[in-house]
């Protein structure tokens, strides 16, 4: 493997990782503290139905009113790939929200997702975009 393609395969492979280790941290500690944990300082989430959240201060303010034994949030990389540099990439994938409605019963919503990655300067992967849609349950 040529020096470039190198590069570009080990930003794939660490990406990957710290996406799934960002979905595992959502499912054991809570989306809020994933989000924040793994969000750059420009970051921009964009939500559904409703105006993006642009910036790590208004990220963190609007995971802070999220209720600490609210929905799970888990998802699967199904794509990773890097810039020739590796200096960015990006993570396509499922996911999962599951929680409970009114009467206690388990309820589960399913999107796709695309999450855009960099590199900090302490080599670090954070996410500078985030966003997603819901769909209908894979089959």
């Amino acid at each position: 493997m040529n020096p470039a393609a190198a590069i570009r395969q080990k930003a794939i492979d660490e990406i990957r990782e710290t996406d799934q280790n960002f979905s595992s941290m959502s499912e054991k500690q809570g989306m809020a503290k994933a989000f924040t944990y793994y969000a750059a300082n420009d970051v921009i989430r964009m939500n559904e139905g409703a105006a993006p959240t642009v910036g790590f201060d208004s990220l963190r303010a609007q995971l802070s009113r999220m209720p600490a034994n609210g929905p799970i949030l888990t998802w699967q990389v199904l794509k990773a790939d890097a810039a020739q540099s590796g200096e960015f990439g990006y993570t396509f994938g499922q996911w999962l929200l599951t929680g409970k409605d009114e009467t206690g019963k388990r309820k589960e919503q399913h999107g796709v997702y695309v999450t855009v990655w960099k590199r900090q300067h302490n080599g670090q992967w954070r996410f500078v975009l985030d966003g997603g849609n819901t769909t209908p349950e894979p089959k």
